[in-house]
């Protein structure tokens, strides 16, 4: 397996674009928008690949064989310690799951996608002592959680240049952020979070429509994936007009 050379990388946005899961991510790479890594099995030879995306979500795309998989199994493995990120391989084949299932320290789950499909969203009113404000340099750097910008962007800058966030501030505080996770030229997915102490109040549908909003204004389609056990978001998703639109096995290295 051979790492292709970042320059190159538009050679492969046809192959990523042949991705039926996720695909925003692979494009969000080939195509410049966010940092992450493509690996063939020879320079030159675009039939197969794979995208590695900065937030760790992986495509393998293609005609590959068991040997390019093998290859992918020691990236997820990771013995050595060397990879700087995690590494999460979304697949729909039925195939490459069966050849993972039987691997050693590996879990087979699955992943849910949806897609926009509707008009603007209708505007909505925020609880009192409350702003919705879009994500700057100041704000970014308040946000803390697990699904955060910095989740799937490189740094501060890259994100504020060429991604967009929403987020409710009360009390000096941010309490809930929507932001694009990735960003192709027709897609944009969107990563949301809310403080623990400031659930269940509704912020969660109020930032993921200013996000919404934005997406659409941009002239591409809004797009939402979530973990199959993740009712809440799946739920948040029917209720924002999302329909899902695919589904696929998420395969990576057991938790210690």
């Amino acid at each position: 397996m051979v790492k292709v050379d970042y320059q190159n990388y538009s050679e492969y946005i046809h192959s990523a674009e042949q991705c039926k899961c996720g695909k925003v991510y692979p494009l969000s790479i080939a195509e410049g928008y966010q940092h992450g890594e493509v690996y063939v099995n020879s320079l030159g030879n675009c039939k197969t690949a794979l995208f590695w995306h900065y937030s760790g979500f992986a495509s393998v795309l293609g005609e590959y064989d068991e040997s390019f998989l093998e290859a992918v199994y020691d990236i997820i493995l990771d013995k050595d310690k060397i990879n700087p990120h995690r590494f999460i391989l979304f697949t729909d084949d039925e195939q490459t799951k069966s050849f993972f299932s039987n691997r050693e320290s590996i879990d087979v789950e699955r992943r849910y996608f949806y897609e926009y499909n509707k008009a603007i969203n209708e505007a909505v009113d925020l609880p009192q002592n409350c702003e919705l404000m879009p994500v700057d340099a100041e704000l970014l750097a308040k946000i803390k959680g697990r699904i955060t910008p910095y989740f799937s962007w490189d740094n501060a800058d890259e994100f504020l240049s060429k991604g967009k966030g929403y987020c409710i501030v009360t009390d000096g505080e941010v309490a809930a952020w929507a932001f694009s996770a990735a960003v192709s030229s027709t897609e944009i997915d969107i990563g949301i979070e809310t403080q623990e102490k400031y659930q269940h109040r509704g912020f969660a549908a109020i930032v993921s429509k200013a996000m919404i909003k934005y997406v659409l204004e941009q002239g591409k389609i809004p797009v939402w994936a979530c973990h199959y056990k993740n009712i809440a978001s799946a739920k948040l998703a029917d209720k924002l007009g999302f329909d899902k639109v695919a589904e696929c096995f998420v395969i990576k290295r057991k938790e210690d």
